[in-house]
């Protein structure tokens, strides 16, 4: 299927489905100020509010994540700074067992011709 059908399938369905919304509206009545609102305004209005809504969802969504991938990435930090002083830590035990791997690797050197 190529992009223009696409498309226009898109925007058909997005018309049908605009169609049976509208058609939800009948009989509604909403006042704003004391002034009626119903019809093609009143559905526009519906749908511009919808449309804030979402929006607001999607920049909730996104601080979130924003959010929640900074605190990700200071649990990394603070677990690295944990296991570096971990190993700073014990780097007292481990040296008489790096002195004597040392001291063999220095002595069983091969001579080489």
């Amino acid at each position: 299927m190529t992009s223009n059908k696409r498309t226009a399938i898109l925007v058909l369905s997005l018309l049908i489905l605009l169609v049976i919304a509208m058609s939800a509206f009948h009989g509604v009545d909403v006042q704003i100020d004391g002034e009626e609102i119903s019809g093609v305004d009143g559905f526009f209005g519906f749908m511009l509010a919808c449309g804030i809504g979402a929006l607001a969802v999607v920049f909730a969504l996104g601080l979130t994540g924003l959010v929640l991938t900074g605190v990700a990435i200071l649990l990394c930090i603070v677990f690295a700074i944990v296991l570096g002083s971990l190993a700073l830590a014990l780097l007292p035990l481990l040296f008489p067992v790096l002195l004597l791997v040392g001291l063999i690797a220095l002595f069983t050197r091969r001579k080489s011709a």
